[in-house]
């Protein structure tokens, strides 16, 4: 019978271990959600998206404070302040744009060139 006691000490030992690990993870795992676990790529098609509903909602004449978010209720504080920015990014660049006389570019190019821009990492 001590075999036998030893090795289920040995047994709980490593499960102790294991849930010490998994504590210590937790609140790693806490901190990831659906903007951390993107691809790169994925973010990037994400970021264009969310800034051409952005130059949507500006060409239509509608200020970026009357853009309502509809939330699902599942969403991190870092997936929330993630769109907002993206959406105030999408407003600033359309606002430069009129600034500048650049005013009526395709929806489908500002799509391109938010994609663009977040894939070398560069400013739109």
């Amino acid at each position: 019978m001590g075999p036998r006691l030893t090795v289920l000490e040995t047994a709980m030992n490593r499960l102790s271990v294991c849930i010490a690990l998994i504590a210590c993870l937790s609140p790693l795992a806490a901190q990831a959600d659906r903007i951390t676990t993107m691809t790169r790529e994925e973010k990037c098609v994400y970021v264009a998206r969310l800034q051409v509903a952005a130059a949507f909602y500006y060409t239509k004449g509608q200020r970026r404070d009357e853009v309502k978010i509809h939330w699902h209720g599942d969403e991190t504080a870092n997936e929330r302040e993630f769109v907002t920015r993206t959406i105030d990014q999408g407003y600033q660049a359309m606002e430069r744009e009129s600034r500048e006389g650049k005013a009526g570019i395709p929806v489908e190019l500002i799509g391109d060139r938010a994609y663009q821009s977040c894939m070398t990492e560069t400013a739109l």
